[in-house]
């Protein structure tokens, strides 16, 4: 068994979808970054590359390639997917950190849609909604999550 740890971090911006682990967020603003910044896609793609030893989506993906600029982040995580090749995910631990929007009301929502992607069961898969009690100069601006998983 092995073990990986993503972690990403993108802006609120207006003018820009909220989307998060695939699903549409309704909010007033966005996540800023090159592709969509689904930061739950980013993050999970990173602990599978992790625990497979293989490097960051920075690596496949690099950021200044404007053919990845719109980038659905679906494409980054199927990308890491397909590198597992014989491995399979056997645990999923997500926390989402966000004092705005409350997320809290779409974890369902969330945990359905990695679940049909990942083609896992929703025991397999736990997403946590955290505040940052607004005690970071970003807590307002921003959305963090990190994610854990273990592949055999």
């Amino acid at each position: 068994m092995r073990v990986g740890l993503g972690f990403d971090v993108h802006r609120l911006v207006k003018g820009r979808e909220l989307i998060l682990a695939g699903v549409k967020i309704p909010y007033k603003k966005g996540l800023s970054g090159v592709s969509d910044a689904d930061v739950v896609f980013h993050s999970l793609s990173d602990a599978i590359l992790g625990a497979l030893g293989l490097g960051d989506i920075g690596d496949y993906f690099p950021p200044q390639d404007k053919k990845n600029k719109g980038l659905e982040s679906k494409v980054i995580l199927k990308k890491a997917l397909s590198l597992l090749k014989n491995k399979k995910i056997n645990n999923l631990d997500i926390t989402l950190i966000s004092d705005k929007p409350r997320l809290k009301p779409y974890k369902d929502k969330m945990r359905e849609s990695l679940k049909n992607l990942l083609k896992l069961s929703k025991d397999k898969i736990n997403i946590k909604i955290k505040s940052q009690e607004s005690l970071l100069p970003l807590s307002k601006e921003a959305i963090f999550c990190i994610s854990v998983v273990t592949i055999f």
